[in-house]
């Protein structure tokens, strides 16, 4: 099974959510089974809450249709369907905590015992060794660590569309990883939810028309925690448990801190209040668009940090993690205790998140994006030329004819934004991109490794990239986009038609970087000749780096 049986698993659940969400908007109306504003809640009229269920039962049904039920799968099935009913109850009944936590802790049990699937090590967190679990203590622990996810993904859904794009972003970097490890029962787990969680916020996203309420909230935390359980424990599993800690720590995080500052206020800290950190954004001056927004970015950060770090030592990613939301969460507090003092934020706008005030000045600010990708993309091959690459045959012809061919069309042109010298310069890209990933399997183990410092660069350019398109205000980015898509496509084929590339390098990888440099030569060719200049010599001495190496 590859890509393709994803794809239906994903289009199956996505049409199924969204043939359902419309149809169980009604019947609530009809029913009135609304979430009933409240002190603490941002929305101020009653509105239908049974959208989980649609997300569930796509997701279930995708499974069953297209997918083989091992036995883990059918331990987490059995769960969800216990966490889905307690989901479902409370929404349409209401029960007490204490109900739903036994719930939680019977659903989880379900699934560990049915699917043999549960917390045996933790990786190595603190440099001393692997710490392991026995089963007597894995088991508890992971019915603890479980409905703590569930339970800080159902705290996090407090604004239209949060918990859902917050989950869909999780689900995408777990597909990856699935996908990197080769684990199948993974990735088709996260196509189905995906694909209910997209058909459901399509009718989630601000202002909201339905919420995904109790049966959603709980029963999506469930699946991902036990994701990241599948993802990091059995015979084969080669992720390190503190990756999908990284990628889920935002609401986990959060519900420690709320918790944990009310029980220092003497206070129940199970208690409903409004210091979560989306509550913090909205009294800091950010509207419910905008916070939304901020909390999918820092979410995507995260999930991307994990990516392209997931071979650095567990205990510095660890140690990185908690740094940096100790910072946060600080500068986010000192943010709230001057507020008075910054004016940008009590002037932010509601009505639309491109006339709210923090977008301005984002977008004012766009131009400056042009010369960092331009450093960025030097630095990347300087480090790369320097580096001890083995050119195969292959690449030496493949070079040399890019790099011939390349020059004959300037020199004719003397245009450097001439379509079919461009075409070449994709194809350059990705030739780079290929043979530079060689770094990623003799690079050191160090800190600092040959692969570490190159994803960092990546990483820090593909942010550069989405905010050039998310704060454009209105320019246009990239033109004849069709054209430019169609140019990469042709240039991925071209790069990947010698098997021993193919075979021999992590494939997503090098595609995922070769879109970002891609996009960043057309950004470069749009906005600054200048430093479009710079890169294609840049890229030309790579190339004749890469063939005198292999003469």
């Amino acid at each position: 099974m590859g890509w393709l049986h994803q794809l239906y698993i994903f289009m199956t659940a996505l049409f199924m959510a969204l043939i359902m969400v419309p149809a169980l908007r009604r019947w609530a109306i009809e029913k009135r089974q609304f979430d009933v504003p409240n002190g603490r809640k941002v929305h101020v009229r009653p509105k239908p809450r049974l959208g989980g269920v649609a997300i569930f039962i796509a997701f279930l049904f995708a499974m069953l249709v297209f997918d083989d039920i091992a036995r883990p799968v059918k331990g987490i099935l059995a769960g969800s369907l216990i966490m889905f009913a307690t989901g479902l109850v409370d929404d349409l009944y209401g029960i007490s905590p204490k109900k739903k936590f036994l719930g939680e802790i019977f659903a989880c049990l379900v699934t560990i015992f049915v699917g043999n699937l549960h917390i045996a090590h933790l990786g190595n967190l603190f440099g001393t060794g692997s710490v392991e679990l026995p089963l007597w203590l894995g088991v508890p622990f992971t019915v603890f660590a479980i409905v703590g996810v569930v339970n800080a993904l159902n705290l996090l859904d407090g604004l239209d569309g949060l918990a859902g794009g917050f989950a869909a972003v999780a689900l995408g970097a777990f597909l990856l990883l699935g996908f990197n490890d080769g684990n199948l029962a993974v990735m088709s787990l996260c196509a189905a939810l995906v694909g209910g969680i997209f058909g459901f916020l399509r009718y989630n996203a601000y202002p909201a028309r339905i919420f995904m309420g109790d049966a959603g909230s709980l029963t999506v935390g469930f699946l991902l925690g036990f994701l990241a359980v599948s993802l990091t424990q059995g015979p084969g599993a080669t992720v390190k448990p503190v990756i999908p800690f990284i990628i889920l720590g935002l609401p986990i995080i959060d519900t420690v801190r709320v918790m944990s500052e009310r029980i220092l206020r003497r206070g129940n800290p199970f208690a409903p209040d409004r210091t979560h950190v989306h509550h913090r954004f909205l009294d800091l001056g950010f509207h419910h668009r905008f916070t939304v927004l901020v909390i999918h970015g820092l979410t995507l950060f995260w999930a991307v940090v994990a990516l392209l770090c997931r071979d650095f030592p567990a205990y510095w990613l660890l140690f990185g993690y908690i740094v940096l939301s100790v910072l946060f969460y600080a500068g986010l507090r000192l943010s709230l205790k001057f507020r008075d003092k910054l004016p940008l934020l009590s002037r932010d706008s509601d009505r639309s998140l491109r006339e709210s005030q923090v977008f301005q000045t984002l977008a004012r600010w766009n131009h400056h994006v042009e010369p960092v990708l331009a450093g960025l993309m030097l630095m990347f091959f300087a480090w790369t030329a320097l580096s001890p690459l083995d050119i195969s045959n292959q690449v030496f012809r493949i070079s040399l004819a890019l790099l011939l061919v390349s020059c004959v069309a300037f020199f004719l042109s003397r245009d450097l934004r001439n379509p079919f010298l461009m075409a070449l310069l994709f194809m350059s890209g990705m030739v780079i991109a290929f043979q530079s990933e060689q770094l990623a399997l003799s690079g050191s183990d160090g800190f600092l490794s040959q692969a570490a410092f190159r994803n960092v660069l990546f990483a820090v350019g593909g942010l550069l990239v989405f905010y050039k398109f998310a704060f454009r205000n209105g320019e246009k980015v990239l033109h004849h986009p069709s054209l430019d898509f169609l140019l990469f496509a042709m240039s991925l084929s071209l790069a990947i038609l010698s098997p021993e590339l193919k075979l021999a390098y992590r494939l997503q990888e090098v595609i995922l970087k070769g879109m970002v440099l891609f996009i960043s030569f057309k950004i470069l060719a749009v906005h600054s000749r200048y430093m479009l200049r710079w890169v294609f010599w840049g890229i030309h001495g790579l190339l004749l780096t890469f063939v005198l190496r292999g003469m």
